[in-house]
């Protein structure tokens, strides 16, 4: 069974693909890169939800992620919607690179008669390119919502009034990459 053959993951990743547009919709001030990096967000949450993209697309948009994130913070007039983006950027981008890049391998069968393992499934499968990452998806998913709450907290709302959409934006979008950890 895949994360694609539960509906409840399929609505965890729509809501956080919106959750990527939701800091844009106050962001009149915001920096037209942080615009591209939302957007860029959108576009890998959307890719996840097609089970029959390769493995390899992810890993190439989470580097793709990261490397926005440093672009993203090139812009020093708009630091105050720059670092929760970054911060959300580099979160996502970490949790795609430790999509495996194949299906896991089936259990061998014991020789004999009859039908040998079926085909590996196919979909996009989460936990470790290949390496045993354990806990690690987990902690980047609690490190990021720790973050984002603590950007949400120690950011004066005069400063930044789209401080809310940029926290509730981060909050659905960590609820849409839960299911890729689960």
């Amino acid at each position: 069974m895949t994360m694609f053959d539960i509906p409840v993951a399929y609505a965890a990743m729509f809501v956080g693909a919106v959750g990527t547009l939701v800091p844009m919709w106050r962001a009149h001030g915001a920096d037209c890169r942080v615009r591209i990096g939302h957007g860029a967000m959108a576009v890998s949450m959307v890719a996840m939800m097609v089970p029959a993209v390769p493995a390899g697309i992810h890993l190439l948009g989470g580097a793709v992620l990261i490397a926005l994130a440093v672009f993203v913070t090139g812009e020093t007039m708009h630091r105050r919607t720059a670092v929760p983006c970054a911060v959300d950027l580099t979160a996502m981008g970490v949790l795609l690179l430790l999509a495996p890049t194949s299906a896991p391998a089936p259990a061998a069968s014991a020789p004999g008669p009859g039908p040998g393992p079926g085909p590996a499934p196919s979909g996009h499968h989460h936990g470790g390119a290949g390496i045993s990452t354990g806990w690690l998806p987990l902690i980047v998913l609690v490190c990021w919502a720790l973050l984002a709450l603590h950007l949400y907290r120690s950011t004066p709302r005069r400063e930044c009034p789209g401080v809310k959409f940029a926290a509730a934006g981060s909050a659905l979008m960590i609820l849409g990459m839960t299911p890729m950890v689960v």
